[in-house]
């Protein structure tokens, strides 16, 4: 489990919207997007590189850069989380999934150093979810075969706090986005920030070559 520190909410700004919201049935909202996502794709192309694992990174790396995207309830207490790794679904040759956990990492190429040999050994596996796990994590899963406008997500938890996002097919230059999220940690603002850092990256991934460092607030 990645490093965390414990919220004091006597003292936290949020705690009135955070108790707010933990009255809701289900506090959660679902936001899709759709993104440039040419330059991503020549830049894979370029550089050799998995197109898949590289939206993967771009999207872990926003994420990592939110911190109302890192908290999380555990055991009770409210966390956030120094930073949060992904879990992802890849496809094996019987047509199934098998999840795959990839850290955190501060830039592309160490990222990939760990996620590449996952994603093969999962390509090459039998099918299998991934039950035991964390909270510090993000559950993001790439839907290549569609071109979506909006996609309803599965939880886990009824009102879980761990964000789940799919992508879709590229389709003239743009890749469709979205994500769940839960409002007791994560506002509209907040769902701006974590867009417009995909984007970004999408728009200029040579970026993600280089070292990016965690929001300051942990």
């Amino acid at each position: 489990m990645n490093n965390f520190r414990v919220i004091d909410k006597h003292r936290w700004p949020r705690a009135e919207l955070f108790d707010f919201y933990r009255k809701f049935d289900d506090p959660c909202f679902n936001v899709s997007v759709t993104l440039a996502g040419g330059n991503l794709y020549t830049c894979a192309k370029d550089r050799g590189e998995s197109f898949f694992l590289l939206a993967l990174y771009a999207i872990l790396r926003a994420a990592n850069a939110v911190p109302q995207i890192r908290q999380r309830v555990l055991d009770g207490a409210i966390v956030e989380f120094e930073s949060i790794a992904v879990m992802t679904p890849v496809m094996t040759g019987r047509e199934m999934f098998r999840q795959i956990w990839c850290e955190y990492a501060p830039s592309f190429p160490a990222f990939a150093r760990e996620a590449g040999p996952k994603a093969k050994e999962a390509r090459e596996g039998l099918p299998a979810p991934m039950e035991q796990h964390g909270e510090d994590f993000l559950c993001a899963s790439c839907l290549p075969w569609l071109h979506f406008t909006s996609v309803t997500q599965a939880e886990y938890r009824f009102g879980q706090t761990v964000p789940i996002l799919s992508w879709g097919k590229l389709q003239n230059g743009l890749i469709p986005v979205s994500c769940k999220f839960n409002h007791v940690f994560v506002d509209g603002l907040h769902v701006g920030r974590f867009f417009a850092g995909i984007e970004k990256s999408f728009a200029d991934p040579d970026t993600l070559w280089e070292s990016g460092g965690l929001d300051a607030s942990y």
